[in-house]
């Protein structure tokens, strides 16, 4: 059987199918990599502080190299919050214990229900264990289940629209502002993540966005005689295990590297500390360098040897060039953006438009428009945080929520922007296509529901 794509043909699919084929197709075609975004938001930046702001062409040169190199502690803290991630999924006993819960359903509707509740929960507590979980379990749910049904493209989509659940403890606006030091402490301060991702009304909108995920997928999944299943080339290529080294050829050098001795001991010390800080002060005080500890930690211990270890960094390292290349970039149009003033000309921008009560919600619809052009929380957040957070002060509204607010925007557009499926999209060898008309209606839900939650929560409890 081919490759299943639905860029195949268009006849006998509806006017809303062919409209989002169509636009599919006209983005790969015409959004280019994101590295040319940020560059020309670089240029779009100095050419709009030059003419709303006093400083000169040199003098805004000298802003953005000002601000060139602020984020490098925040670049590498992302790296590691990525690459840690990988390292926990990549493990063997989360690898066994993902072919154990796919044994588990035995109809397709279980199948959907029981990988998007998982999936839905996982990326809440950690995108990157999120994403390298989708991307085994669902593989394997593909080989595992054929002949129920569940069609290949529906299940790589599963695991990219869980994404919509991903505003919980590894999202990087809340996290920056949890940890002291960061770039804008002197205008909000530090914000734990007690008041941001344990939030009682982010933790309700979650909820319904985790609970309700499964049903949407259940109305929109295609009926079991119109699914197409994994190939059987994908069958034989996914079944492939890696070879490993006979024991009786390891060196002395070998032994050790494959040796759970010193890991175990290091990751013994890192749990005494985890423990001691969760007890003594709780989870609403985790910040970036907590989390990427524990997760550090943890990576260690699951891997199990510093070859394992290594090796699945090695394997996770791709995932972060995007944020080594051009989280500098984003740090010069900070610089440009906070040292020229031009932070307070936009802030009065949405001042005026905006109330303490709908402010929240027009960051939630300006971030995700952004983000489609800018498809990076982290570095979105340095050029957004500038203008939306002195703004939210002027008016009184809550930050916290703010916060939030803006990173509901941030996952909305990634829905329709192919820059964080590439993983997914490589792994299954799919094309952007075929799951674009899932993300498509699972965007119209999630603007639904956090609508209502933005406008409608803080009054209600």
């Amino acid at each position: 059987m081919a490759n299943p794509s639905t860029s195949q043909t268009n006849q006998g699919k509806s006017w809303v199918s062919n409209f989002i084929i169509s636009f599919s197709e006209w983005s790969l075609r015409w959004v280019p990599d994101s590295m040319v975004f940020v560059l020309g938001l670089s240029v779009a930046i100095y050419v709009m502080a030059w003419a709303l702001t006093p400083h000169g062409p040199v003098e805004l040169v000298n802003d953005w190299v000002k601000g060139f190199w602020v984020l490098l502690t925040f670049s590498m803290q992302m790296c590691i919050l990525m690459i840690t991630g990988f390292t926990v999924a990549d493990s063997k006993l989360i690898r066994r214990g993902i072919s154990w819960m796919v044994s588990l359903p035995q109809t397709r509707e279980a199948c959907i229900v029981m990988y998007s509740l998982i999936l839905g929960v996982l990326w809440w507590m950690h995108w990157g264990i999120g994403m390298m979980t989708s991307i085994i379990m669902g593989r394997e749910l593909a080989i595992a289940k054929r002949g129920l049904g569940l069609d290949y493209r529906l299940l790589a989509a599963i695991s990219y629209v869980a994404i919509i659940c991903t505003n919980g403890p590894s999202m990087a606006a809340q996290l920056l502002v949890a940890t002291p030091g960061h770039f804008m402490e002197k205008v909000v301060g530090v914000i734990p993540i007690s008041q941001t991702t344990f939030d009682i009304h982010l933790l309700v909108t979650n909820l319904i966005l985790i609970a309700s995920l499964p049903i949407l997928l259940l109305f929109i999944a295609p009926k079991k005689d119109d699914a197409k299943e994994i190939s059987e080339a994908l069958v034989v290529e996914f079944s492939k295990k890696p070879e490993e080294k006979p024991s009786h050829e390891l060196t002395p050098a070998d032994r050790w590297d494959r040796s759970p001795v010193l890991p175990w001991f290091i990751g013994i010390a890192g749990l005494f500390w985890i423990g001691q800080f969760l007890i003594t002060r709780g989870i609403g005080k985790l910040d970036l360098n907590v989390l990427n500890f524990i997760f550090f930690i943890l990576g260690l211990i699951l891997q199990g040897s510093a070859y394992n270890f290594v090796s699945s960094v090695q394997r996770g390292v791709g995932t972060v060039s995007g944020v080594i290349i051009q989280f500098p970039l984003y740090a010069g149009i900070f610089g440009i953006i906070m040292n020229s003033g031009l932070a307070g000309i936009i802030a009065k921008w949405f001042v005026a438009i905006s109330t303490a009560h709908t402010f929240p919600w027009i960051v939630f619809v300006y971030s995700s428009i952004l983000n489609f052009f800018v498809p990076s929380g982290g570095s979105k957040f340095v050029i957004e945080a500038p203008y939306i957070l002195p703004a939210a002060k002027e008016l009184g509204a809550n930050i916290p929520y703010v916060i939030n607010a803006y990173t509901f925007g941030d996952e909305l557009t990634n829905l329709i922007q192919p820059f964080w499926a590439l993983p997914i999209l490589g792994a299954y060898k799919l094309k952007f296509q075929d799951i674009l008309p899932y993300g498509f209606i699972v965007m119209i839900w999630m603007f639904i529901v956090v609508t209502i939650a933005l406008l409608y929560f803080p009054s209600w409890f």
